[in-house]
């Protein structure tokens, strides 16, 4: 039966075929369908025409006249299409390729989706590709349907945080990043994972892995199928040129070896930019090429991001570069926006990592962080509203007292990035429009990364609103006070915005606005002495280790006028036995400032 002649539903069925046609496609169908006879008389002219064969071989010539008829209509809708777009056909083109290269190939897909609890790992190390698959999904690009992505942990999925298809039946799918999975403890993950396969009814679970570094080993255990492939090669991106720009396969393979082009420094949204609809093949190329050469200085500056999607993928378990502290730092500096430090976390396992655990002196400091690694996991698993955690801590003490190695050492226990930040960097646009940027730009930052702490140093620079004069600025208190009021409602909008972690540092904790240590804003306040003889103890005991009782031995004859407080042998021997029991490794990574 001829598609067209069956009016809306032929054009239904040609939607489907040729993948959502836009307007322009249907109104050529019907000015194509308007030339057409009816269906009535179509079905009349068939039979009469049925009848009046008289053998077989002429109702065959007549059948293959009327599919020569509906491929030409095909062939001149398809015309009309526009070329699909380079990021989804890239995911679907890389998934086809790490599912066929699974030994038991699409039978196995298949077999694995047809149980009621599907668990699928996929692992593809390019850059970006978590991201669009989650939107490839969300579209239904790459399913039947479109798919609810769903976190299987909290700030730990693969979607975009907001709704692209509002109003569609969509079916619910839990997903977790592959980037994101070391952040989570074993003991959550695993509960995570138990949850939702005793929900009633399951869900599919799909973990989605663009990095090249291990995966927890409950993972590897728990899930069904895992399909994985390499990055980007010359093969696929020719076969990608041909589908979204018509580029024939010979002509871009020739000019990529020619060129000599590598592409394990791309990403999916480089692809997006350069590969559109109606660029040359030399085009293309060149612009592949030109963005190799920025992205090769920048990695000889320590501007580039860290290796995630290299191509060659790492058996081994080490840590990759962005957790292991090899490149700790990453400057954002943009017109306008404050420069704001992203220091990633050390490897909690890791020798001589500084962490809360290790550090003294710091009293209800400690305590509070310690209770708030408990409370992140529960609030990760979704056993804890954000509300319910104690989120917002202002530290105060003289300098060198360790408040921003406290700050370094909570990332490490908590295994979150840490934002570092200050209000003399805010201050440093001096114009009122430019410093507000600067400031909504440290909070934004901060909600990018979430979670995440951010660090506010020297917060007494702002000031109060009910002592203008005495800092020394009489006629210009409507600019200081747009400041405290701007800051308090970024910090009222992070207090409600779950997976921001606000700590903030001060000299002279009296010279705060008081506004800023109301509840719900900096509202737990620890203050830090200078360190007594039992942290003084500590600080020797981590910095030196086990060298301590070696350096008390080999050391010259005391004179107590410089021994200070340490003037007994008792206290000596408690020195040296406290140093002989600590595991903490002398040369650790970070040192706390000590003031005599």
């Amino acid at each position: 039966m001829h598609l067209l002649s069956l009016g809306n539903q032929g054009k239904q069925i040609l939607s489907r075929r040729l993948g959502h046609a836009d307007r322009h496609r249907d109104s050529l169908a019907e000015a194509w369908q308007s030339q057409q006879p009816s269906a009535a008389s179509v079905r009349e002219a068939r039979m009469s025409s049925a009848s009046s064969l008289v053998s077989s071989s002429a109702y065959d010539t007549e059948l293959e006249r009327q599919a020569a008829t509906e491929r030409e209509a095909l062939a001149v809708l398809r015309e009309q299409l526009p070329l699909p777009k380079a990021a989804p056909v890239a995911v679907a083109l890389l998934i086809a390729r790490a599912v066929g290269s699974h030994p038991g190939g699409w039978e196995a897909l298949r077999a694995i989706l047809r149980r009621p609890d599907p668990f699928i790992v996929m692992r593809i190390p390019v850059p970006g590709f978590q991201r669009h698959c989650g939107r490839s999904l969300e579209d239904g690009l790459i399913t039947p349907s479109w798919m609810k992505l769903e976190e299987l942990v909290r700030l730990a999925g693969i979607c975009d945080y907001g709704d692209r298809r509002p109003g569609k039946m969509r079916k619910p799918i839990k997903t977790i990043a592959g980037s994101e999975v070391h952040k989570v403890s074993d003991r959550a993950l695993g509960r995570a994972l138990s949850d939702a396969v005793n929900s009633e009814p399951p869900p599919p679970i799909l973990l989605v892995d663009q990095t090249n570094q291990d995966l927890p080993e409950i993972i590897m255990h728990a899930a069904d199928l895992v399909v994985e492939t390499h990055g980007l090669d010359h093969t696929l991106l020719a076969e990608l040129l041909q589908i979204c720009c018509g580029i024939a396969p010979k002509q871009s393979l020739a000019l990529m070896r020619e060129k000599g082009l590598t592409l394990d420094h791309l990403h999916i949204d480089d692809l997006a930019l350069i590969v559109r609809s109606g660029r040359s093949n030399a085009e293309i190329i060149s612009a592949f090429e030109a963005l190799r050469e920025e992205r090769a200085s920048d990695l000889e500056s320590g501007d580039a991001e860290g290796s995630d999607g290299s191509s060659n993928r790492r058996k081994s378990s080490s840590v990759p570069e962005w957790r292991s502290g090899a490149k700790p730092e990453e400057k954002h500096k943009s017109t306008g926006s404050a420069p704001v430090e992203v220091i990633r976390p050390q490897p909690a396992d890791a020798e001589g990592v500084l962490r809360v655990e290790t550090l003294s002196g710091y009293g209800e400091a400690s305590d509070w962080a310690a209770s708030l690694k408990l409370d992140l996991d529960l609030w990760r698993q979704g056993l804890l509203d954000w509300s319910e955690l104690s989120s917002r801590l202002l530290l105060s003490g003289p300098p060198g007292t360790g408040k921003t190695t406290f700050a370094n050492a909570l990332s490490n226990t908590l295994q979150v990035p840490l934002l570092a930040t200050s209000v003399a960097r805010w201050l440093e646009a001096s114009y009122l429009g430019d410093v507000l940027k600067s400031i909504n730009a440290a909070f934004t930052v901060a909600t990018e990364h979430r979670p995440a702490i951010l660090f506010i140093d020297e917060i007494d620079n702002l000031g109060s609103r009910a002592s203008g004069d005495s800092r020394g600025h009489k006629g210009h208190d409507d600019y200081w006070s747009s400041l405290i009021n701007r800051v308090l409602e970024l910090i009222d909008g992070a207090a409600k915005t779950e997976g921001v972690i606000i700590v903030a540092a001060t000299n002279l904790p009296d010279k705060l606005d008081p506004a800023l240590l109301r509840s719900g804003r900096l509202e737990r306040h620890v203050q830090i002495p200078r360190p007594d003889i039992e942290a003084l103890t500590g600080i020797l005991a981590h910095h030196l280790g086990t060298d301590l009782a070696n350096v008390i031995e080999t050391a010259p004859k005391l004179d107590k006028s410089n021994v200070g407080r340490v003037d007994d042998k008792d206290e000596l021997e408690a020195t040296k036995s406290s140093a002989q029991q600590s595991p903490v490794n002398a040369k650790a990574s970070r040192s706390r400032r000590i003031t005599a």
